[in-house]
């Protein structure tokens, strides 16, 4: 390897890495505005990543800020389907910042009921059912009330 010092060959193979991961989100999405069937994921994923949102949003004065697919994938678990993380973090975050979830809402944390439902309500393509979605959270609160803080 002429020139090539082993720092050199780690930042190769880090950006290899993220190529093959930025492909698999293109794929994804794709595959998802096409009406693919979104995959449940962990509710402890989604509230790592809400949770990343908020500090951004104190450090940058209110501003959401846009979270980096490296910020992603060391946020959430090593085995974490990252895009269908990501397709459903988006759709909670629209809820967040448009008020629907002004009810389960304390400041900035949100209940872990809607934390679950987000995780786990079917979605077909790119956008959740909001109604379904708010349908969901409200059953569930009061079938589980005391699951409410999280």
């Amino acid at each position: 390897m002429s020139g090539l010092t082993m720092r050199s060959v780690g930042v190769i193979l880090m950006a290899n890495d993220q190529l093959a991961l930025l492909k698999t989100f293109q794929r994804f999405i794709a595959e998802a505005e096409s009406g693919a069937v979104i995959p449940a994921v962990s509710e402890h994923d989604l509230r790592r990543l809400h949770q990343l949102c908020v500090d951004r949003s104190r450090q940058y004065c209110g501003k959401d800020g846009v979270l980096s697919v490296e910020t992603m994938s060391q946020a959430c678990d090593p085995e974490a389907n990252l895009p269908a993380v990501w397709l459903r973090h988006t759709e909670l975050r629209t809820l967040y910042r448009e008020g629907f979830l002004a009810e389960w809402q304390h400041g900035p944390r949100l209940d872990d009921t809607v934390f679950h439902v987000a995780a786990n309500i079917p979605m077909h393509g790119i956008h959740l059912d909001q109604q379904e979605f708010l349908k969901r959270l409200r059953d569930f609160t009061s079938v589980h009330p005391l699951e409410l803080a999280g």
